[in-house]
């Protein structure tokens, strides 16, 4: 496999995931049902439909992304001390659960649906804004890339700029980079059909530490399959991402569920759940 394969040119991600605006808010559970009718009374259902998508109905979606680190926390400790100019590098992988099929199913993984692969992200918060380079690649082959012995990493490789710019950054770090630690959450999303505006909302956010398997398991990595939770979110979090103004529609929903912007961050608090940093 050549490395300008690894990463996927048409890979059938967002314009607004490269470039956004980017606010998050804390909603208690007791309002989640009518923020989730006002928004979705605004915008569709948003699902993957891209190669390897699941095509079945009635689907929970789920993310369970993986935050790396050095050794010494540095990226942790880096982003606790500004939360406003800070870089997460991580890998996500997409799961669905069917429970409807529960009593069909002989094997509990007959009610997962999964890609073989994770998106890799190097995450840039810039003030408000975020910027976003992504790639895929087969789980079996993360830890060579970590090690810098994938074929992304030989001399005279031809990179597409996603990718390039990923394996650029990796150069400038003076530690290697390695597991840290795990979050999990079920996604409901709503995006627009013009890529401006995407809500996402995660329920049951828990933090973990990684498990002994994480790269060498033949399964998704699925709630409950890698330990008990350090911590969980009470809240739901809400995310909004958008290119252009904020609509007043959704101005007029935040401020009926009486939601103030937070700098909450997944990667801080996973650090401050299973390492104690923060």
């Amino acid at each position: 496999m050549t490395a300008s394969a690894l990463s996927d040119p048409a890979h059938e991600r967002e314009a607004i995931t490269a470039d956004r605006e980017e606010s998050k808010y804390l909603l208690p559970r007791t309002v989640l049902a009518s923020f989730l009718r006002a928004v979705g009374a605004r915008l569709p259902l948003h699902r993957f439909v891209g190669q390897g998508a699941n095509l079945l109905p009635d689907a929970e979606h789920f993310v369970t992304t993986v935050y790396f680190d050095t050794p010494t926390h540095a990226q942790l400790c880096a982003a606790n001390a500004d939360v406003e100019h800070n870089v997460k590098i991580r890998a996500r992988e997409y799961y669905d659960l069917h429970c409807s099929l529960a009593e069909l199913a002989t094997d509990p993984s007959q009610i997962v649906r999964y890609q073989p692969w994770v998106w890799f992200e190097i995450k840039r918060r810039i003030g408000g804004r975020t910027q976003k380079q992504r790639f895929r690649m087969a789980k079996r082959e993360v830890p060579s890339f970590f090690q810098g012995q994938h074929a992304a990493f030989r001399e005279g490789a031809e990179l597409d700029e996603e990718l390039a710019g990923i394996v650029a950054y990796l150069h400038t770090l003076e530690e290697p980079l390695v597991p840290s630690c795990l979050v999990n959450y079920q996604r409901v999303a709503f995006q627009d059909a013009s890529d401006n505006l995407r809500i996402t909302v995660d329920l049951d956010v828990g933090f973990y530490e990684p498990p002994s398997d994480l790269w060498t398991r033949t399964q998704a990595l699925v709630r409950g399959t890698f330990g008990p939770a350090k911590a969980v979110e009470r809240h739901a979090l809400i995310e909004v991402k958008r290119r252009g103004e904020q609509p007043a529609w959704l101005a007029q929903a935040l401020a009926s569920a009486e939601l103030s912007a937070t700098s909450y961050s997944k990667f801080a608090r996973a650090g401050k759940a299973v390492h104690g940093i923060g």
